[in-house]
């Protein structure tokens, strides 16, 4: 290691354990001095020590920099001289000079004679070689470093006693710490920052694997040598198990004596800048999360140029235990979302909401790491996994920030395009053929290949069994029974050709867009939700961002606002606060959500409503009129034949249009030969549907009670769906509100460009002025457990309505008369969401150890990322490495076909 030159007190200082007697430090504070929740047990004490590093990082030599010696305190001096009585040689090691010093050691240069290699030597104090403690805890480090060999670890070479001078023997270093590259270079770029964490997180999950807890996480702590490798320093304070773990976090071993940590417990270690929730709750607790959170805080240091919490002494502990996650996108404008989420995870204040092992921490930050930060070593390094549901965009900020925005509202019977492109706002494509705006789902078998868009919509007419549309209401099935190309095909596959129709008419002369946001109703399960990655993903789309229909609504009308071309009357102020009530009766969902707007911040309280009772629901309820009027009045049912049946339904689709204006349609078909008509009243019509209204308002009344907003306090209400339109209706679903509450209506243009301004919005370098909407999950997650009586019963583990991104990390154990355990993971459903369905199941097995052990644990951590899919990693406890576990629910259209369903779409197109 190289010396880093000593420095003044500061928010980087380290908390050590020290003696009591200990004079080098400068004050204590007693119990009564600390809030009682922070109390350490059988009424110890906290000691601060003065020292800026703690010994193991004062042998790092800032590159082009001498040592400083400023003394401090009354001992200061003696910390820094060197010591007379030293010898000119110890055991094979040549002592050059004194490069750093710390509370209870020196650190020399030295030379091994014979190999001629420059070495950091570390002593142990003169004054401290008669007290045993000191020499248990300098033996402590002794041995933790002989556990780790490892890249972006400072290695030790040797260590002894000469003369009664215990001495380690380490790496030297040339570089500097990254407190003292901030404060040169200034906070780094995120690419940079995350390639800098990212090997420190590859040193600390090694050291992990070793069975050491870090503890002192710091920038001073981590030197940057000069060919650009992190390297971890000062295990110094180390928390040592016996406990030793594999790669793929099998125990291979244990050390019979771990070290004297068992006998200095109830002391305050670490540095407070950066340091846990838990270390300053119980500081004889601490596992791997604990590094963790002080990355994290590393990592904000990096990009920020100061530690998280600022203050004093009891300002940082309430900082680190309630206060909130700094949000970078709030103080860089070159931070994404998935990147300010990452932090988020690390820092989470709850152990049961943070990441659980530095594998993943390091597998997400893959995605932003910029290689030419890294050392030519590391350039070899591949990820381990990767995933096809990645909740992040990856990419360098840089290389993303200049990129247009695909956004798509996918709904049940079209898809409407729009594109938001930097520094020249948002705008609307045109998916649909010939210049119009929205492109109709629908396929259909023609006479000289398959038809699209409205071509296959006119062949209902005619000859419905060529036909497929509504093409979302078939997801679930393994196929569409129906052929097209003489193969019947999964419905993702139709839906990817439709998008693929869509972005050729959206862009006739350019490529496939690179970053793509598609809307989706919040209601929207697991399967749903993947099914539409899916889609996207064999339509060509690889970064796709699913937006809450909601959300993408009120975002439309935000960004309208922004650019200055908003009709609304009166517009919206983009300074206030308000309480907003959305509304959608689409042909894909009901959709109730409750949402708060405090400026452009937008943020969902509650969501309600179901994909399976949309508006097609209400025409069905048109159509049972309409075959009822026909059989009274002509005498014949026209849903008895499928050529008459198509022709109603399309007569109703077009009789709910003229709904809007008009108290009574007509509804014609022609039927043998004859054309025939019968006239429906919109009163009959909303009685006959009083049941899906008193839906929607159960769904109103639902959000509220969650959110504790009572309706008279709602401040506006934006609705989407044409039968909202309907004045008797909305009077009837809004007879509570606010009197002179006004009301927005979007359509399906609106809730494209939302969609591509959601995504806009989360992604680096933008001008705009919208930031992120933040959405809450939409179903409820729950694993299937037994009660003592062995009774089963559901524990929901992520509820409805959590803040999303959203995890939780669960300890399961296989009763002792077992050898396996089952875990079944359902998800909320059902109209009301008051029943559930299952997702899959994960088999555990009983493990035996060669030394007899037998293990029943586990840590099962299950994670809702912002796209609001799930992914579910296990570890056993104790162990620093986590496994994701195969996706669920299982795809009804398996990965391996997607290659040959590409290349049939690709020959038929």
């Amino acid at each position: 290691m190289s010396p880093e030159s000593s420095q003044p007190a500061s928010d980087d200082d380290a908390i050590e354990d020290r003696p009591a007697s200990d004079s080098s430090a400068l004050w204590r504070l007693s119990s009564e001095d600390l809030p009682e929740s922070a109390m350490l047990p059988d009424g110890a004490t906290r000691e601060f020590d003065d020292a800026a590093d703690s010994i193991a990082s004062l042998s790092v030599m800032e590159s082009g920099s001498a040592p400083q010696h400023q003394a401090k305190g009354a001992n200061a001096s003696s910390k820094h001289t060197p010591n007379p009585d030293l010898p000119e040689q110890i055991g094979d090691y040549r002592i050059k000079k004194l490069i750093g010093a710390g509370g209870m050691g020196q650190v020399y240069l030295a030379e091994h004679v014979r190999m001629q290699r420059l070495v950091a030597v570390k002593m142990l104090r003169g004054d401290r070689i008669r007290d045993s403690a000191s020499v248990e805890r300098f033996y402590d480090e002794v041995r933790a470093a002989s556990r780790v060999m490892h890249p972006n670890v400072v290695t030790a070479f040797d260590a002894g006693e000469h003369e009664s001078i215990h001495y380690l023997v380490m790496e030297y270093v040339e570089g500097m710490t990254l407190t003292r590259f901030v404060s040169k270079n200034g906070p780094l770029t995120p690419g940079m920052a995350a390639a800098m964490i990212r090997q420190a997180a590859l040193g600390l999950l090694h050291a992990h694997r070793t069975g050491i807890v870090h503890r002192d996480v710091k920038p001073g702590n981590l030197i940057r040598a000069n060919d650009g490798t992190i390297k971890l320093l000062d295990l110094g304070l180390a928390q040592i198990s016996n406990v030793l773990w594999s790669d793929d976090g099998r125990e291979i071993g244990r050390i019979q004596d771990p070290g004297s940590f068992h006998k200095r417990k109830g002391k305050l270690v670490g540095t407070l800048a950066y340091m846990s929730p838990e270390q300053l709750e119980r500081p004889d607790e601490v596992d791997p999360r604990s590094d963790i959170y002080s990355l994290g805080a590393v990592m904000y240091f990096l990009l920020i140029g100061k530690p998280p919490y600022q203050g004093e002494y009891l300002d940082q502990v309430y900082g680190h235990r309630h206060g909130d996650v700094p949000d970078l996108m709030q103080l860089r404008d070159d931070v994404d979302l998935g990147f300010a989420n990452i932090l988020r995870r690390m820092m989470a204040k709850k152990l049961s909401e943070r990441y659980g092992s530095l594998d993943e921490v390091i597998e997400d930050l893959a995605n932003y790491a910029e290689e030419s930060h890294s050392p030519a070593w590391l350039s070899e390094f591949v990820q381990r996994q990767s995933s096809i549901d990645a909740s992040t965009l990856s990419g360098s900020s840089t290389a993303i920030a200049n990129l247009p925005i695909f956004g798509m509202d996918l709904g049940m019977t079209y898809i409407a395009t729009a594109e938001a492109i930097p520094g020249m706002g948002i705008h609307n494509l045109s998916a649909g053929a010939d210049g119009q705006p929205l492109y109709r789902l629908s396929i259909a078998n023609g006479d000289y290949g398959i038809l699209y868009d409205v071509d296959a919509n006119q062949t209902r007419m005619a000859m419905p069994r060529r036909v497929v549309h509504c093409l979302p209401m078939y997801i679930g099935k393994d196929v569409v029974e129906r052929e097209v190309a003489g193969r019947k095909c999964p419905p993702e596959v139709l839906i990817a050709m439709s998008i693929r129709r869509a972005i050729a008419n959206s862009y006739p002369n350019d490529d496939l867009p690179k970053l793509t946001a598609v809307s989706v109703p919040a209601s929207y399960d697991q399967f749903h939700r993947r099914s539409i990655k899916q889609a996207c993903r064999l339509a060509g789309l690889d970064s796709v961002r699913l937006v809450d229909r909601n959300l993408a609504a009120v975002q439309s009308l935000l960004s309208a606002v922004d650019m200055g071309v908003s009709d609304e009357d009166p517009p919206l102020d983009l300074n206030a606060k308000e309480t907003i009530l959305f509304v959608g009766l689409s042909g894909q969902a009901t959709e109730v959500a409750l949402i708060d707007r405090d400026g452009t911040q937008l943020r969902q309280l509650a969501t309600a409503g179901h994909w399976h009772n949309g508006m097609l629901t209400w025409q069905h309820r048109l159509v049972e009129l309409a075959s009822e009027a026909f059989r009274n009045q002509h005498g014949f049912d026209p849903r008895r034949k499928s050529i008459t049946a198509s022709r109603l339904q399309m007569s109703c689709e077009r009789a709910l249009q003229s709904l809007l204006l008009l108290p009574d349609v007509n509804v014609s078909i022609e039927f043998e030969e004859q054309l025939y008509s019968i006239s429906v009243s919109r009163d009959r019509w909303l009685e006959h549907c009083s049941d899906l209204i008193h839906g929607i308002r159960q769904d109103m009344h639902q959000v509220c009670k969650a959110s504790g907003v009572h309706p008279k306090k709602i401040d506006t209400a934006v609705t989407l769906g044409s039968l909202l339109k309907i004045v008797p209706l909305r009077k009837r679903l809004f007879n509570r509100l606010p009197n002179e509450m006004p009301v927005r209506v979007t359509d399906r243009s609106d809730i494209a460009r939302g969609a591509a301004a959601s995504l806009e919005a989360e992604l680096p370098q933008r001008t705009q002025v919208l930031v992120p909407p933040k959405s809450v999950a939409g179903q409820s997650i729950g694993i299937v457990i037994e009660d003592s009586n062995r009774r089963r019963r559901i524990l929901p583990i992520i509820k409805r309505g959590e803040r999303l991104p959203a995890r939780t990390n669960r300890k399961l154990s296989i009763a002792k008369e077992r050898e396996s355990m089952t875990l079944s993971v359902v998800e909320s459903s059902g109209i009301r969401s008051e029943s559930w369905h299952s997702l899959g199941r994960y088999t555990f097995e009983v493990e035996r150890q060669a030394d007899g052990q037998v293990k029943r644990t586990w840590m099962v951590a299950f994670e809702l990322n912002v796209d609001g899919l799930l992914t579910v990693r296990a570890q056993t406890p104790g162990s620093p490495n986590s496994k994701r576990l195969t996706v669920i629910p299982e795809p009804t259209l398996p990965l391996k076909d997607e290659t040959e369903w590409t290349r049939w779409m690709a020959a038929n197109e």
